[in-house]
């Protein structure tokens, strides 16, 4: 049986941060085709045409004119953007997370992983509900996260709300469970009591 114990808040900071750039990463990839050819529909007023906004000679009544032709077109586009960018990041932590390794690149790379409260795989359903908890533990500069510092289990916001926790190999327990005992110098017998020849 694996030998576990509480991950220490480092590693588990650098595995956000390392999880964190990958997603940005993801979405980056998966949303540049959609952003070029979402462009025009953002920008469709002349100014960007000659590059008049850059101009010396630009006037603060065309920037508001820009605003107004503006907000038709590219507000939608840029909801949408954000949209799949949330969902992107969601689903990436939630995915990985529930998968048979139970943690994200980032976790693994740091040798950490989430279980429930009795060490078991947490479900996709409990994933995602922890990544969305994670909108609790961001606020305020990010105080949800440094309760894993003083709780006793080191739980952050989100674990509380999700009921996981994040844990790591206990190898000093696992080679003190694994050491050999005393070797024995009586002749071995086989099941039946006879000395084999």
């Amino acid at each position: 049986m694996l030998q576990t114990r509480y991950a220490p808040f480092f590693k588990r900071l650098v595995a956000h941060v390392v999880d964190e750039f990958l997603a940005a990463l993801i979405v980056l990839c998966l949303l540049t085709p959609l952003i070029l050819f979402s462009l025009p529909s953002i920008f469709p007023h002349p100014l960007f045409s000659h590059w008049k906004f850059w101009s010396p000679i630009f006037h603060p009544e065309d920037l508001e004119d820009l605003f107004h032709s503006w907000i038709p077109f590219g507000l939608p586009v840029i909801v949408f953007w954000i949209l799949a960018l949330i969902s992107v990041n969601w689903f990436y932590y939630a995915i990985f997370e529930s998968s048979p390794r139970q943690a994200t690149p980032g976790k693994m790379m740091m040798g950490i992983f989430v279980t429930d409260l009795y060490g078991n795989r947490i479900t996709f359903p409990r994933a995602l509900g922890r990544v969305v908890s994670k909108m609790l533990s961001k606020a305020c500069c990010y105080l949800g996260y440094l309760l894993a510092l003083f709780t006793d289990r080191s739980q952050a916001l989100h674990d509380f709300i999700a009921g996981t926790l994040v844990l790591e190999p206990d190898y000093s327990r696992m080679q003190a469970f694994s050491a050999p005992g005393p070797v024995s110098q009586e002749t071995p017998q086989s099941p039946g009591g006879t000395v084999p020849e």
